[in-house]
């Protein structure tokens, strides 16, 4: 295959991962605008997508394996198809529990629901959907230096995870909603929390994409950049 041939392949399939992306964020948007009114109906257009990003995951997979096989690509090359992989990985992974979420909304509806609970639950809801969202224009636009900013949603929906684990095991004083809405409540808290950790890992692979090195020590350079820059 001419090296021309093979990078425009290799950019066809960045633009086919971004696609993807784009379809798995438009899940959670939905997923958090459902939660905000817990609306079944809104929830429900999104039920079965779990499928259908499955199978698109999987054929772009095969796709990398094949162009691998087809011209033994030279270190920049696979390190790019190694975070196509990857990437495609962490997206089809959060969009499958953006339906799992979707799917406990329209099966528990008509239950009564802790309002503390609820609340934090939509705001976590909203923090992943915006922290995987800037993964995936990290990964769109190379845009390392976004990447920085990661770390700071990240320890957000931790404390958000924190927060709602204890109102899980600890109902509020007005009652804890019916059990069935409860334990998928618990659910849906580690849920979200993996779907902020896809979209953290989207990052990294960026990072590591960009500079070869792994988002820890790339982080370190920058911030050391940055000092001396003030120093000067």
């Amino acid at each position: 295959m001419p090296r021309e041939t093979f990078q425009q392949e290799l950019d066809r399939l960045v633009a086919e991962i971004v696609v993807l992306g784009r379809e798995v964020e438009s899940t959670l948007d939905d997923m958090a605008r459902a939660m905000d009114g817990y609306d079944a109906e809104l929830a429900s257009r999104d039920l079965g997508v779990d499928s259908r990003f499955k199978g698109r995951g999987a054929e772009l997979d095969e796709e990398c394996m094949i162009l691998q096989a087809r011209q033994a690509p030279v270190a920049r090359d696979l390190r790019l198809i190694y975070t196509i992989q990857a990437v495609n990985n962490h997206m089809v992974r959060a969009g499958t529990l953006g339906e799992h979420i979707c799917r406990a909304i329209v099966e528990t509806s008509e239950c009564e629901r802790d309002p503390d609970l609820h609340s934090a639950l939509l705001e976590m809801a909203r923090s992943a959907r915006d922290l995987f969202g800037q993964g995936l224009d990290i990964f769109e636009n190379r845009d390392i230096e976004r990447a920085r900013d990661l770390e700071a949603g990240d320890d957000k929906v931790d404390l958000l995870y924190s927060e709602a684990m204890n109102l899980v095991a600890n109902p509020s004083d007005g009652g804890g909603g019916a059990p069935e809405w409860r334990v998928r409540a618990a659910l849906m808290v580690h849920y979200l929390e993996r779907i902020a950790d896809h979209g953290v890992d989207i990052g990294e692979r960026t990072v590591f994409l960009v500079t070869g090195e792994r988002m820890e020590s790339a982080m370190r350079q920058y911030r050391d950049r940055d000092l001396n820059v003030n120093e000067d």
